[in-house]
């Protein structure tokens, strides 16, 4: 009966402390921030028994090391609320998501993208550069909802394929895809993590992580043409809908649209640029689905499946409430200058430090850790790094590292999701990937090396 109670009524105070947040933000005022901190501790109480287990131990962790820093650094129980809020805004940008997400569906533009993998090709080697390509796009808000998509529809493209060789082929072009968009993404919570943890400024880091997007992207796209000795006999003589120039070229206007309203906003109320973007969202989705002509299935849509999405956002509140308190809680203790000069004296060998971060990332995920949690981890311990060394290029190397996950961390959810579509082992698909996770990853350690 409480269990039944606390689901019922878990949208509607995750919904509360999304517009707390919003308003907090707006108004600037003390009492609005003791109001999302209390909401927060509220819903991370009611959401730490559901949560999957690695979040439940991770949150647990954090939340007691929390407490210590409290205890230690003679902090008021008063104080609590107004620690719990400095990752509102990443469960707020979480929580509007899905509404970008609902038009994409209803206007069709993930059935027009996926036609691209009909066109007409003779090897598998330019079948495999598009599935990269259809990939990337639709992973940008689609997320783990592109991941079945675009396996359909390669799965039948393959179907006469020799069964090891079609499984390698689709779980490395579309989870490689998945991880190479989300190196520059404007909703991905591992960009906007990083982003709070180095206090750089998203249009700082875009230009640089657009960059090294391309670049994975045509490495991503020269490795496929391993595949181009194969002939490609199911698409030869197919006949298919023809992609729509129109759909695509509309797709990218409207992403251009988005991050354009964002940075406007930013600039006009001072905001960081993934709160303008939380503040965007909604208003963008409704605007799309009227262009559209569709704003009563959207309406629809929303209804249907709206409750579903916000339920499904307790796993990540939970992370990333509970370290944001731990964050909080630390910086006003003791403890945090009692590790600086030990940090510090790590920057003395900046290679070595981006070396450690890279494996440290690399690694744990493939153990099970989620990288959200090594992030987290390293958030805490490199803050006495970040005024001496290039928050930039500990931010690159933060993402680059721990978004390897996406495409060969054996336990992260991307992987599961295609291990399960393909039936094979998820460390088989880790084994697949292993090779592109370096290249991916050591590209990210040049290049924030290079910028020491």
């Amino acid at each position: 009966m409480i269990i039944t109670m606390i689901q019922s009524t878990r949208p509607i105070l995750y919904s509360l402390l999304v517009l707390s947040f919003v308003l907090q933000t707006l108004i600037g005022s003390t009492w609005l921030q003791f109001v999302e901190g209390s909401l927060a501790i509220v819903c991370l109480a009611i959401s730490m028994h559901d949560a999957r287990r690695m979040f439940q131990i991770a949150g647990s962790l954090f939340i007691a090391a929390g407490i210590a820093c409290m205890i230690w650094g003679q902090l008021s129980i008063s104080q609590l609320p107004l620690l719990m809020t400095s990752n509102v805004m990443l469960i707020s940008l979480l929580y509007m998501l899905p509404f970008i997400n609902r038009v994409i569906r209803i206007g069709g533009y993930d059935r027009h993208l996926s036609r691209w993998l009909h066109v007409k090709s003779g090897n598998l080697g330019s079948l495999y550069v598009r599935s990269l390509a259809v990939s990337y796009l639709l992973s940008l808000f689609l997320f783990f909802a592109a991941l079945p998509l675009v396996h359909r529809v390669l799965k039948k493209h393959l179907q006469h394929q020799e069964q090891g060789l079609a499984n390698r082929f689709i779980a490395s072009a579309i989870l490689r895809g998945f991880g190479i968009v989300a190196l520059w993404s404007p909703v991905e919570p591992l960009v906007a993590t990083a982003v709070l943890i180095t206090g750089i400024s998203y249009m700082s880091l875009l230009p640089w992580m657009l960059g090294l997007s391309v670049l994975m992207f045509i490495a991503g796209g020269l490795w496929g043409l391993s595949y181009r000795k194969i002939k490609d006999e199911a698409m030869i003589n197919a006949s298919a809908k023809a992609p729509s120039w129109f759909k695509t070229i509309s797709f990218l206007f409207a992403l251009l649209l988005l991050i354009t309203f964002a940075f406007l906003l930013q600039s006009a109320l001072q905001l960081s640029f993934f709160s303008a973007m939380t503040f965007v969202l909604l208003p963008f989705s409704i605007a799309w689905a009227i262009v559209l002509r569709r704003f009563g299935r959207f309406v629809a849509s929303v209804r249907l499946h709206g409750r579903e999405g916000i339920v499904g956002l307790r796993h990540l509140l939970v992370l990333f409430l509970s370290f944001g308190f731990f964050n909080s809680a630390v910086s006003k203790s003791p403890l945090f200058h009692l590790v600086e000069g030990s940090v510090q004296s790590i920057s003395h060998w900046p290679s070595l430090l981006l070396i450690v971060i890279f494996l440290v990332c690399f690694l744990l995920p493939v153990a099970g850790i989620h990288p959200l949690v090594v992030m987290g981890i390293f958030g805490f311990l490199l803050q006495p790094v970040l005024v001496i060394m290039n928050p930039l290029s500990i931010a690159i190397v933060l993402i680059t590292s721990c978004l390897c996950s996406s495409f060969m961390g054996t336990f992260n959810s991307t992987v599961t999701i295609m291990s399960g579509l393909l039936r094979v082992n998820p460390y088989r698909i880790t084994a697949w990937n292993l090779g592109f996770g370096l290249l991916f990853g050591g590209t990210g350690v040049l290049v924030s090396y290079l910028l020491l």
